[in-house]
Formats: C-alpha cells, sequence, structure tokens
C-alpha cells in the first residue's frame, strides 16, 4: 500500500513538472521556401539544353517537375507519354516541331540509357 501511495505520488509530481514547462512551438521540418533549389533556377532544376523551356511551360501547370525528371523512358515511351500528358492536363497537343523539341530533350536528359 506504501508503494501504491509513493508511485501516486511520485506520477503526480511528474505531472505538474510536465505541465508547468512552457509550451513550444512546433516547426516544421520543411522549408518554407524551396531552398534546395538556386535562386537563379527559374526551371525547377530541368537540366540545361534545347527544349528545357517548352518542356517546362508544357507541363508546369499539370505536373511536377520532379516528376518528369525521375522518369527514364525511351525516346519512343517520351513520345507516347508528352502526347498522354498533354492530354491529362487538357492542353492543345504541341506542334510538330515542338514537340521533336520536347521529346529530344527528354530523351536526352531523362531518358533510358540503351
Amino acid at each position: 500500500m506504501k508503494t501504491l501511495l509513493m508511485g501516486a505520488a511520485l506520477l503526480g509530481v511528474m505531472a505538474g513538472t510536465a505541465m508547468a514547462q512552457p509550451e513550444t512551438q512546433y516547426q516544421s521540418p520543411i522549408p518554407d521556401q524551396r531552398t534546395f533549389l538556386r535562386n537563379d533556377d527559374k526551371y525547377e532544376g530541368l537540366a540545361p539544353g534545347e527544349g528545357r523551356e517548352s518542356t517546362f511551360y508544357a507541363f508546369q501547370n499539370c505536373f511536377k517537375i520532379g516528376w518528369i525528371k525521375r522518369q527514364k523512358l525511351t525516346r519512343t515511351e517520351w513520345d507516347l507519354t508528352v502526347d498522354q500528358m498533354l492530354k491529362d492536363c487538357n492542353q492543345e497537343p504541341l506542334e510538330a516541331d515542338e514537340k521533336a523539341s520536347v521529346v529530344e530533350y527528354l530523351a536526352t536528359n531523362y531518358g533510358r540509357r540503351r
């Protein structure tokens, strides 16, 4: 019984100590700004090259650029994927020369090496 009372008293002291501590603000580990990108990188890390600007502006409003960069598709797969991505974004198909530039850019920079 004495042990039970001491345990209850100890628990009461611990609870009182925990309540007496000031509350701390939660700080998210995710930065407020995209600090992982260079400040001058308006293309969200897309590799430099011909077709980068067209690629970025064709898909920036509908797809995360990081998703595009993680794909490792063949030229044929990129050709089909670009059409599907435009369809998913409810956008008009690209002009033939612009689409060729985008597919070439994606296959060169984010293509499967075979």
